[in-house]
């Protein structure tokens, strides 16, 4: 039986709406399988054990957003893309890969999409989906740590839909902070640290059409996909944090770079003058810093890549520590 990780009172909900029961009723059943089992068994997992034999299986259901639980497997999705995320190239079994992501949005929420097949992701190369379509997912499973996933294999069919989403919902991501010292390849968090090294920005090229990289090649700028174009420039910020229990590499791409900069444009970031200033603003100051640990296989080091960041607001530490 696949295990569902899932906060308990949400899961017996999912299972009440699925058996068309009072949720007492459910709760009722749960203790009761646990009583019997002498309770060798956690809620969480008699649950399932009840939803089976309800003959409930959340796998093949179209849901909502908002009703994923992660360890879901084969569910069914229909969303609007509200975003569209660079593709990014790994190293797997010493051959080079792609993984695509985007977000998308219904009535009751927004989730991550991530495409690890290569047909899955040719939708996304040839702009077939781009923001705001509406597509449908099919035979996904739900991943994620801190915050729900949907992660589609080669079973998974991805399509654009003819149905109309207007009403959308944003989900506000769950930040988990953590030590540095305790962070882990892949994890998504969120840490409070202070930036001790800060070093100068450097741009690279990309195709203003797919946002791919664009390569240098006899004094022109080509795209894999769009031939020789007129590039656009993007930043790129590195720092070190440190929060006491030890320091990390913190990557800072376009949009954040420019917002920790303080300026509007990749030429603004290249101001030698403004980065003198800025970095005596900026070193010793504390961050929240939301983002993911990924591994810079080139340089054979974990890195913690920034999703969003704020100076830190002590007051609001206070408040939160003092519930």
């Amino acid at each position: 039986m696949n295990m569902i990780n899932a906060p308990y009172d949400k899961l017996i909900e999912r299972i009440a709406i699925s058996a068309n029961l009072p949720v007492e009723d459910i709760k009722r059943k749960i203790e009761a399988k646990r009583a019997k089992l002498s309770g060798l068994i956690s809620n969480e997992g008699a649950a399932q054990i009840v939803a089976a034999e309800l003959g409930i299986s959340f796998e093949s259901q179209e849901m909502k957003i908002n009703d994923l639980l992660q360890g879901m497997r084969k569910v069914n999705i229909t969303g609007k893309v509200i975003n569209m995320f660079p593709i990014r190239q790994f190293q797997r079994s010493g051959k080079e890969a792609e993984v695509a992501s985007f977000e998308i949005a219904d009535s009751t929420g927004s989730t991550r999409i991530v495409l690890w097949d290569t047909h899955h992701i040719e939708l996304i190369k040839n702009e077939t989906i781009k923001e705001n379509s509406v597509v449908e997912i099919k035979k996904a499973d739900v991943r994620g740590r801190t915050n729900k996933e949907v992660h589609l294999g080669s079973i998974s069919e991805l399509k654009l839909s003819d149905k109309v989403i207007d009403k959308i919902t944003k989900t506000e991501e769950k930040k988990i902070f953590k030590k540095i010292s305790g962070l882990q390849k892949n994890e998504g968090a969120s840490i409070r640290a202070t930036i001790v090294q800060m070093f100068n920005p450097s741009t690279f090229s990309v195709c203003p059409e797919c946002n791919m990289k664009a390569n240098y090649e006899n004094e022109k700028y080509n795209c894999l996909k769009h031939g020789i174009i007129i590039p656009k420039k993007r930043v790129i910020l590195n720092a070190v944090a440190d929060d006491g229990s030890g320091n990390f590499r913190v990557i800072f791409f376009h949009e954040n770079a420019l917002k920790m900069l303080g300026v509007k444009s990749s030429e603004e970031a290249e101001n030698p003058s403004l980065l003198i200033e800025k970095k005596q603003e900026i070193l010793g100051t504390e961050y929240s810093i939301s983002g993911r640990v990924k591994k810079n296989v080139f340089f054979d080091r974990n890195e913690f890549i920034a999703s969003d960041f704020s100076a830190t607001d002590v007051e609001e530490i206070i408040k939160q520590t003092s519930k």
